[in-house]
C-alpha cells in the first residue's frame, strides 16, 4: 500500500489580521473529512502501513496516546485495504468480507473480550488475514488474564506513535483555532509550542479553554489570553 502525501492548504486568511501560521505539512485525509497531518512521529506507524500486505508479523499492534491519531491511521489502513473494524470490546464473529485481507480492532487494552480475541486471532491467522489493533499501551503492558490470548498477542509486531515534533503541534494548533474561527499569528504558535504539554489532547484543551476566555472578556486571542489559559492548567 503507497500513499503519496500531498501538502496541506493554509486556513483562509483575512484581510486585516495577523497572518496565519501557515504550515507546509504533508496530510492523508481520514474518512468522515477530517484532515490528518503525518510527521516524524507516525513515521514507525505508516511504513508499517505502507508495507502491507508484506508484513512480516502476523499482525500489527498500532500504539499512541489518546487523541494521538490511532483511530485517524486505522481508518486510513481501512479505506486503503478495504479492512472491516471491530471493537475489542465485542469481536465476536468479525472477519472481513470474502476476497478481504484485512481486519482492525481498536482499544485491545480497554476491557476487551480475550476469549473472543483469541479465536479471532486463530480464524484470521487459518485465513490469512492481517489483524491490525489499536492500543494506549504495549501489548507487554496490558493486563491479559488469558494465557493463550496474550501470548498469541505478543506474536504482533508494535509501532509506537512518538512524542509530537513542533510541525505536528503547530499545524494542530492552527487548525483548531481556524475551526473556531479564531485568527492567530505565528507569535501566538510559537508561544504555546514554547510552554504548552506536548500532546494533542493539551492542544485540544488549551484552545478550548482560550476561545472560552477571550468570549467571557471580549478580548481577542494574543499571547496575554494564552498566558492565562496556561496558568489556569499549570494550577490544575
Amino acid at each position: 500500500m503507497q500513499a503519496t502525501p500531498t501538502p496541506t492548504d493554509p486556513p483562509p486568511t483575512m484581510t486585516d489580521a495577523p497572518p496565519q501560521y501557515v504550515l507546509d505539512l504533508p496530510h492523508r485525509a481520514a474518512l468522515g473529512g477530517e484532515d490528518f497531518w503525518v510527521s516524524e512521529c507516525h513515521a514507525a506507524v505508516t511504513a508499517w502501513l505502507d508495507a502491507w500486505p508484506e508484513w512480516s508479523a502476523p499482525g500489527l499492534v498500532v500504539v499512541g496516546p489518546p487523541r494521538g491519531g490511532k483511530t485517524h491511521l486505522a481508518r486510513i489502513f481501512a479505506h486503503e485495504t478495504g479492512a472491516e473494524v471491530a471493537s475489542a470490546a465485542c469481536p465476536a464473529g468479525r472477519l472481513p468480507a470474502p476476497g478481504a485481507k484485512a481486519l482492525i480492532v481498536e482499544d485491545i487494552d480497554r476491557e476487551p473480550d480475550e476469549t473472543a480475541l483469541f479465536h479471532l486471532y486463530n480464524r484470521a491467522r487459518e485465513a490469512g488475514v492481517s489483524l491490525l489493533f489499536t492500543s494506549r499501551v504495549p501489548p507487554a503492558q496490558i493486563p491479559l488474564a488469558l494465557a493463550d490470548w496474550r501470548s498469541r498477542l505478543l506474536t504482533c509486531a508494535v509501532a509506537e506513535i512518538g512524542r509530537p515534533d513542533d510541525r505536528l503541534m503547530a499545524a494542530v494548533l492552527a487548525k483548531l483555532f481556524h475551526d473556531r474561527q479564531l485568527v492567530v499569528g505565528e507569535a501566538e504558535i510559537s508561544y504555546l509550542l514554547s510552554h504548552m504539554e506536548r500532546a494533542i489532547a493539551a492542544a485540544e484543551a488549551v484552545v478550548a479553554e482560550a476561545d472560552r476566555r477571550a468570549l467571557a472578556q471580549k478580548r481577542k486571542v494574543g499571547i496575554p489570553i494564552l498566558k492565562e489559559t496556561l496558568e489556569v492548567f499549570s494550577r490544575g
